[in-house]
């Protein structure tokens, strides 16, 4: 069998996952995620103490003036008003912990502001538990409610940066998607593929990068303009708007990167004839034609031969299928050969040799050596990785 070098597709899944959300696309952090999730509940369990000390508060005032409601009451109100903006801090804190696109550098001078928010709100909770008459009280909460006003703008920037930062890194790998697409086109043209297809689909998928790219840049304007409490919110809700586009034409980048897979595996290493094939690795194999087939690994086994013999060792089980093939779970080693022979593995520390005549189709990773004689193999292995690599 003598071997034709063209393009491996080794990109499929790496590429794949590059273009989902990274929340999505890495495992879980551990004690980090579980901080976050620990903080959250506290936020949500201080939020109802505080609606419950909010709707006391107006029960009493909707029944008199402001300044007969029970001191004990307003102080009631304060401490837990107080209460859920420290968890509301300290959630937000613990998010910045899991944002994996923020820098280490980054988180420390978040939470470094953070800090200060928390710190100045417990000192105002221990004025307010000291307070002793109303004027006291009032002072302490007028201070609370300024300096929230500012924490809220502050938690406003910071969201936003916690978006831009996963957005530049889906962009980031998108580029750097696009730069290996453009090279492997290139490949593909130089050995005589027809190639239009291909690139109309990459100049598609390098628009749709620009524009998110462009989208990126205007909403991260927008939370760099965010200053005061007065144009917190309607600056938050235009950003989050061009983050919307920009994630839309991420979307259309994934459905150009699975069009221009779709169209490379056309363009496959072949490899195929008469003579001697040698192949190991992880992932799955299936030779089919005449001759014989010496395989062993772990994993599973599928033969079907016509006039042929089939020797199979191991301690798994057999099934018999519907089609007249025969699959091995769990084999160890296995020896068939005979006419219109099918041949299908998968699992690891595959190892295959096959001679005769026939096509085999490799998927995962690994190498091969192929052999028009016994005594004369190629002096160099191929690597195959993450494609159908037909031999």
């Amino acid at each position: 069998m003598k071997a034709k070098k063209t393009i491996s597709i080794a990109l499929a899944a790496m590429l794949v996952l590059s273009l989902f959300p990274v929340s999505y696309a890495l495992p879980p952090m551990g004690k980090v995620e579980e901080r976050y999730k620990v903080a959250k509940t506290h936020y949500f369990k201080a939020l109802e103490a505080y609606k419950s000390a909010r709707q006391d508060y107006l029960k009493m005032k909707e029944m008199g003036k402001r300044d007969r409601v029970p001191f004990d009451k307003a102080k009631n109100f304060l401490l837990r008003s107080i209460d859920a903006m420290v968890a509301h801090l300290e959630m937000v804190k613990a998010r910045v912990d899991i944002a994996r696109a923020l820098s280490e550098e980054e988180k420390a001078e978040i939470a470094e502001t953070l800090d200060s928010y928390i710190s100045y709100l417990e000192e105002k909770k221990q004025e307010a538990e000291q307070a002793e008459n109303r004027e006291q009280l009032v002072s302490t909460a007028k201070d609370v409610r300024e300096k929230w006003k500012e924490a809220r703008v502050e938690i406003k920037k910071i969201t936003g940066k916690i978006i831009i930062s996963r957005i530049d890194r889906v962009l980031e790998r998108g580029e750097e998607i696009g730069e290996k697409l453009e090279s492997r086109v290139d490949v593909l043209k130089q050995e005589g593929y027809d190639t239009t297809e291909l690139e109309a689909l990459l100049a598609d998928y390098r628009e749709h990068l620009s524009l998110a790219k462009e989208k990126r840049d205007k909403a991260k304007e927008k939370f760099a303009e965010i200053s005061s409490p007065e144009d917190a919110h309607k600056l938050f809700r235009e950003a989050n708007a061009l983050i919307r586009e920009a994630n839309k034409h991420i979307r259309e980048m994934f459905k150009d990167l699975k069009q221009i897979l779709r169209e490379m595996k056309k363009a496959e290493l072949e490899i195929k004839g008469i003579g001697f094939l040698y192949a190991k690795g992880n992932g799955s194999a299936v030779i089919q034609g005449k001759g014989s087939v010496f395989v062993k690994g772990d994993g599973n086994l599928t033969v079907k031969v016509a006039n042929g013999t089939v020797h199979v060792a191991g301690e798994g089980e057999k099934q018999e299928n519907s089609d007249g093939s025969v699959t091995y779970f769990g084999f160890g080693r296995a020896r068939i050969s005979g006419r219109d022979l099918y041949v299908s593995v998968e699992g690891t520390n595959l190892e295959i040799r096959a001679r005769g005549a026939g096509v085999a189709i490799l998927s995962g990773e690994g190498t091969y050596r192929t052999a028009k004689a016994e005594a004369d193999w190629s002096a160099e292995e191929v690597t195959y990785g993450g494609a159908q690599n037909e031999s």
